[in-house]
Order: structure tokens, then sequence, then C-alpha cells
């Protein structure tokens, strides 16, 4: 039941009282849940996100599902369910994360973050497009469905409460209950984005992702520069000297065999890009820079999708605050990041970043320590030809009228690859929100009109996955 203080009243232009009472009802159940701070990264939150798991729970009861709620040492909760076990019909596996970044107020929002607001046309709120907001198309999509008398294809779900935090245990959540799951013939992500604002897409690659620490620490504690400064090696000298050899001024790496297994491009991938949509100076003022690292759209959307980066992020124990500091930190840890691509392995990259490090460290000759750590996730591509993209390409096209273009993204989600792995079955990533949603960021949002049309393609999709 929704607080009446927290609901947010909309006007659709829409004749059918039915569906204007529908499209209430959602937008209220996301209100309620969009107020919950379910921040996977703040320990001080892990009660608020068990509630958050526990409402998504009884809304899958609601629905007449089997619902569970798994709980974990480290983390929070997920949530799984299954609806219809008819040995006629396919089983699809739903997936998605109730789970947010952090927001606040004073880090430049308009609104407050944890109280959905509507504003010409959008919804505003921390969640709204990652991934609350699909999560709630999702659910009123099957609701409607029930309430309709119809029922397509048996329905498997996981909603995890760690994505924002690396998944945390997800996949030790999904080995543990694979017999709950059973068979599944198909998995559907949904949460991902449109490519520009005015096309839907549908999604069939990720890159992967390799994250390195470089910690090098020295005396026992910080110490005054004025006083200690001159006699000791410093560490943040260490590092920095360490970051520099690490990347080219063009961006690239400096590390021997990092690209040598990176997949050739082939006629029928270069094929896929030519239907693409993509304004480079929308691009460029929505980024706010003067300038790209390529003038033609379709190198640059590779370089965006399909060929490995590296980054540099920071330093963690550098004074960064306002004002002046005369500190010489006494451990400093410099994060890097690479995304990467088909074919490279996650576990040997990091590798190859590692002997990097400590070959410039040799060289170095210091006597401060240096610790090395890192983790990573795989890439993931998928088969734009296969049944789940053509029932989602239709159900698109039904309902927006247009035909979707099939993207890439360059970030990361490891749970794809894995859950492709684990259950043998093909995925799909269904994008419902724009690339101006800002997820991640302040005045995060979601259109209405997509909210809604996103609900009513994933109804056509399990229609049409039904009659596959």
């Amino acid at each position: 039941m929704v607080k009446d203080n927290i609901r947010v009243k909309i006007k659709v232009n829409m004749s059918n009282k039915l569906q204007e009472e529908r499209t209430q009802e959602h937008i209220d159940f996301l209100t309620e849940f969009v107020s919950m701070k379910s921040i996977s990264s703040d320990p001080n939150m892990r009660e608020t996100s068990h509630n958050t798991a526990s409402f998504l729970m009884q809304q899958l009861l609601i629905l007449g599902a089997e619902a569970e709620i798994i709980h974990q040492d480290d983390g929070n909760p997920a949530v799984i369910a299954k609806l219809g076990d008819e040995e006629d019909l396919k089983t699809i596996l739903i997936y998605g994360h109730y789970d947010v970044q952090p927001a606040s107020k004073e880090d430049g929002w308009d609104t407050e973050p944890f109280e959905l607001t509507e504003k010409d046309g959008y919804l505003y709120g921390r969640g709204a497009t990652d991934d609350k907001g699909p999560i709630t198309s999702t659910l009123f999509a099957i609701k409607e469905m029930l309430d309709d008398g119809v029922f397509a294809v048996n329905l498997r779900f996981i909603y995890e409460g760690m994505e924002e935090s690396g998944s945390v245990g997800f996949e030790e959540i999904v080995n543990s209950q694979l017999d709950f799951f059973g068979k599944v013939d198909g998995v559907v992500v949904i949460d991902n984005y449109w490519l520009g604002t005015n096309r839907p897409c549908l999604t069939y690659g990720l890159r992967g992702m390799a994250y390195v620490m470089i910690e090098v620490s020295g005396p026992k504690q910080d110490l005054h520069s004025g006083i200690e400064g001159g006699v000791i090696r410093e560490p943040m000298t260490d590092l920095i000297r360490i970051m520099s050899k690490l990347q080219r001024t063009d961006g690239m790496p400096m590390i021997s065999q990092f690209g040598e297994d990176v997949r050739p491009i082939t006629p029928e991938e270069k094929a896929l890009y030519k239907d693409i949509d993509f304004n480079l100076e929308e691009y460029k003022n929505a980024l706010g820079v003067s300038a790209l690292n390529s003038e033609d759209a379709q190198e640059l959307l590779m370089k965006k999708w399909r060929f490995p980066t590296f980054s540099l992020h920071g330093i963690e124990g550098a004074f960064s605050g306002p004002g002046g500091k005369t500190v010489i930190p006494w451990k400093v840890t410099g994060k890097v990041s690479m995304r990467l691509v088909p074919d490279q392995d996650p576990e040997k990259i990091v590798e190859l970043v590692k002997k990097q490090i400590n070959t410039v460290w040799s060289v170095l000759n210091s006597p401060n320590k240096l610790n090395i750590s890192g983790f990573s996730g795989d890439w993931w591509l998928g088969d734009p030809t296969n049944y789940l993209f053509k029932a989602a390409d239709k159900a698109i096209q039904e309902i927006w009228n247009q035909k979707p273009m099939y993207t890439r993204e360059g970030g990361s989600i490891p749970a794809v690859p894995f859950m492709e792995k684990v259950f043998d079955a093909p995925a799909m990533m269904l994008a419902i929100g724009q690339s101006t949603d800002s997820a991640h960021s302040q005045n995060e949002k979601i259109r209405i009109l997509n909210l809604i049309n996103g609900k009513e393609v994933i109804k056509q999709m399990l229609l049409n996955l039904g009659k596959d």
C-alpha cells in the first residue's frame, strides 16, 4: 500500500480508463520502491536493504510466485522466485538488481533523491532507471498479463542486492539455488539503456573488466613535509612513477601482450554498426568535451564497445580536500581498471599488469613496500540472431513502431556471462531507459513513456516467446 504523502500524481493522455488506472498504480509502486535507500556500498543501510528485499518478495508472492530471500554473510540478500512449471512452455529467467548508488541532495540533486518527483514527463529519483524502474515495469507487465488471463512462459526471477558493489556473493547464491530454478531456456537482463533518446535498443555484448590496486607504504604514519620532508623516500612519489609507466598519452596501456588476444572484426560484425543512429555532435555536447578520439561514428562506437581500454581512477590515501595540507601520506593506493573484450582472459590481463608494475618497481629500487591486488569479471557476447532477440525485436516494433538498434555496452555486468554459462542458456539485454537518464549521477530519471512502453514491450516479448 502506497502512502498518500509520497504518491506522485501523473497526467497521462489515455482514453482507456483501465490503462490510466494501471499507469497510476505502476507509478505508485515505483514511488515507494525508490523511497527505500537500498545502498549496497553502505553497511549502515543493510537493514534498509533487507527491508527492500522483503518488499520485493512480497510483490512476487502477490503475483502468485513462489519466492524466497537468500541471505549471505557479507552483503545484501538476493530475491529469487518462480512462477509456473508447465512442461510445454519455455522457462525464462529475468534478472535485475534492487540496490542503488549512494545519493544525497548535497551532491547536487535538484530534488530529494529518494523521493520520486515528476517533472516534464520524467520521474526523478535514485534507482528510477537503474534498476528499480525496469524492475517495476517487469512486475507490472506480468501482473497485467495474469489479470488478463494470459500466461505465455514459465518465469524465474533473480533480483540481487549487491550489483552496484561488484555482485558480491551472486555466483554463490545462484549455484546454491540451481535446483530451485530448474531448467532455464533463456535469460533476459533488464538493466541497461538506449544509445540515444529516440530509438529503442537491444544489447548483445558487454566488456569485461580487470581492476588493479597498487599499494605503496613506507613510514608507520603520515609525516609533516616541513619536518620530515627530504629524509625518506615518499610512497606517493613511487606510486606516481609506477602509474606513469602504465598508460600512454593516447590512453592505451603500456602493457606488453595486452591486446594480443583481441578478436578480429568480422564483416558480419561490422555490418551491425551500419544501422546505428549515432550523432557525434550530440554525444560530444552530452559529455561536455570539445573533441572525441575519433570523428567517425562507427570507429568511435567500436572504441566505446568492442575495443579494450585502460583508465586511471585515483589515489586513495592522498589529500584531496579543499585548501592545502602539507602531509606526506604513509600509504597510498593507486587504482586502475581495464575494460576487456573477446577473447581476452581477465585473469591473464591482471597478471600482465602485475608483471609490468613489478618491472617498474625493480628499477625504482625503493625501500618502501609494494602490494598489488585485483579482481576481474568476464566479457559477454550474445547471439543477436537467437530467439530471444527475435521476440524482443518484434515486440519493440509493435509497441514503439520502429525497429530497434542492436548495440553493445562498454560497461561490465559479470552476472550475464555467468548466468549464460551456469544455466546453459542464451542471454539477452533489454534496454528500457534512455542514454540521458543519468544513472549513477545526480538527477537520475526515467521518462514515463519509457517506463510504460517498457512494460508493454515486456508483455509482448513474453507473448512472442510463448508462441515461438
